[in-house]
């Protein structure tokens, strides 16, 4: 059965963190120009610097879910402690909370009632540290109460009352939770096949599951972010199939776009501008066996530039593409602002971190 639970994570305190940022093997030529900061495509984004600002005490980790407010602020969710954080607009963090919740934050979304979805996809290799814990959703309101947990902790498993490992959610317009399972790489005990969409009831009832293992239509592979446009289509950031795959209403096949690179984030605000992030194209990267390009460690995607992609729901285009960035977490807000989480070479990003925000700078 899901797991529920009313217990009180409470706002905890900001201490120190234990940074999660992936140090990169030397580059080749090839994967130094898919990384190259420059690109005759339009970019009218400008990247703020030094924004935000940590708090003394608190340690950068990996930025892999982000919620904007709207207001030029965000929710972050970040791989280090405590992994919840509220950042208002000027960049000074103001809440923080869920010490010790999460083995690897993973999907991240905000409910009609305001409250908070935190996915954790549990650890991607075999780490005795973790066991008994991961794998698992979690709801909590935006002071830090634990009001559910779903999943079985330390349990990988594609059923009706358990993950594989949940990797992102969004809320459709009825306020149903659908749920990205399955993230590669992952633990050999691990189920090693069943990617699929998870669909939710707000108190975390089963509805249904859609979705299987591979390449074909309406299968997935590591689907890593969703999101939906005005006419209530899913976007999937079917990330290791190197595709965008866009769902109806009923989460059935409609088309796939491979021309927004390998997706690790898609976010698509209220007027259809859809923006992909790019983290991982021309870069080598675990996958599993029925990957294109072969299993274990392979080049993937290669060819393709890493960055953010700016184009529309409605039709495909694609209008600007942002190089020298490499995010995995992704969101854009209403004013025009796009946040990118990154989850390595925090330490070159001249946001002076692991979170970069891009403003808009042009029309």
């Amino acid at each position: 059965m899901w797991l529920g639970a009313a217990a009180a994570a409470g706002a905890l305190v900001l201490g120190a963190a234990v940074t999660a940022q992936v140090s990169d093997p030397p580059a080749s030529a090839l994967e130094q120009l898919a990384r190259r900061t420059t690109s005759t495509m339009s970019n009218p984004y400008r990247l703020v610097e030094r924004w935000p600002t940590l708090p003394d005490g608190m340690t950068w980790g990996a930025a892999i879910g982000i919620i904007p407010d709207n207001k030029g602020g965000a929710w972050m969710m970040f791989r280090s402690e405590p992994p919840i954080n509220y950042i208002d607009a000027s960049g000074t963090i103001t809440k923080s909370f869920g010490r010790g919740l999460l083995v690897q934050a993973h999907g991240f979304c905000m409910d009609h009632d305001g409250n908070l979805w935190a996915g954790d996809s549990g650890p991607f290799a075999e780490d005795p540290a973790t066991k008994g814990r991961g794998f698992q959703l979690h709801k909590l309101t935006q002071d830090g109460q634990l009001l559910l947990s779903l999943g079985v902790a330390g349990v990988s498993k594609a059923g009706t009352d358990t993950f594989i490992g949940p990797t992102a959610c969004a809320v459709a317009a009825n306020g149903d939770i659908l749920v990205a399972d399955g993230h590669w790489p992952r633990p050999a005990s691990a189920q090693q096949d069943g990617d699929r969409i998870v669909r939710l009831k707000p108190d975390g009832t089963f509805v249904r599951a859609v979705g299987s293992l591979g390449a074909g239509p309406g299968q997935f592979m590591g689907p890593h972010s969703l999101a939906f446009d005005s006419r209530g289509r899913l976007f999937v950031a079917d990330r290791s199939n190197n595709r965008l795959q866009v769902l109806d209403e009923n989460l059935a096949f409609v088309d796939e776009w491979r021309h927004f690179g390998r997706p690790s984030g898609v976010a698509i605000l209220k007027n259809d501008t859809l923006i992909v992030s790019d983290s991982e194209s021309t870069n080598t990267i675990d996958g599993p066996p029925q990957a294109p390009e072969g299993g274990g460690r392979a080049l993937r995607n290669p060819g393709w530039q890493t960055g953010i992609r700016v184009g529309s729901a409605v039709d495909g285009s694609l209008r600007h593409f942002v190089p020298g960035t490499r995010p995995e977490g992704l969101a854009g807000d209403e004013l025009g602002n796009i946040f990118a989480g990154l989850t390595g070479r925090c330490d070159a990003s001249p946001s002076g971190g692991c979170l970069q925000k891009w403003v808009r700078v042009q029309p």
